[in-house]
């Protein structure tokens, strides 16, 4: 998939550390144990890049994608670190896969497998509470260009 060949050449450019692609073991495991089903694009991302590895303060945008084994559904990821599940449905079938700024807020996108071609990347950690994009290649595109989508834009 060119956008994740863009990912990794963007992260290599960046002089970022990133952690070598998953098994497809690893990744039927995570399903499994999860209950959750990677859709093809997250699943290509996956096996292609393990994130940026511990350590990394991310990119120079403030970025930081998860590795495999830290990937949490949001439920657990809010009850650890004490930010407000954001209001949605099927929370603990969303997984958080990236934070801004350390914590500013986090992504996690819908890997409940209920709609084919629709897994939905949201905002955790924000006040308002939105869909960023409504799969990951999208995700992917806007954080290549840097679209402000990504970002928690305040009303005045």
């Amino acid at each position: 998939m060119k956008n994740i060949e863009d990912l990794i050449s963007y992260w290599e450019a960046e002089g970022l550390s990133i952690g070598t692609g998953n098994s497809r073991g690893s990744l039927d495991e995570f399903e499994n144990r999860n209950s959750v089903k990677l859709p093809n694009d997250f699943r290509h991302y996956l096996t292609a890049t393990g994130g940026m590895l511990p350590g990394s303060n991310g990119d120079t945008k403030g970025f930081h994608f998860w590795p495999l084994s830290d990937l949490k559904s949001v439920t657990v990821v809010c009850a650890e670190t004490g930010v407000p599940l954001p209001e949605g449905e099927r929370l603990d079938k969303h997984f958080v896969f990236a934070d801004y700024r350390e914590w500013s807020w986090a992504y996690a996108i819908d890997l409940s497998g209920l709609a084919e071609g629709d897994h939905p990347i949201i905002h955790v950690g924000t006040l308002q509470p939105k869909t960023v994009a409504r799969s990951f290649s999208e995700f992917l595109d806007l954080y290549l260009r840097d679209a402000l989508e990504l970002y928690v834009v305040e009303a005045a």
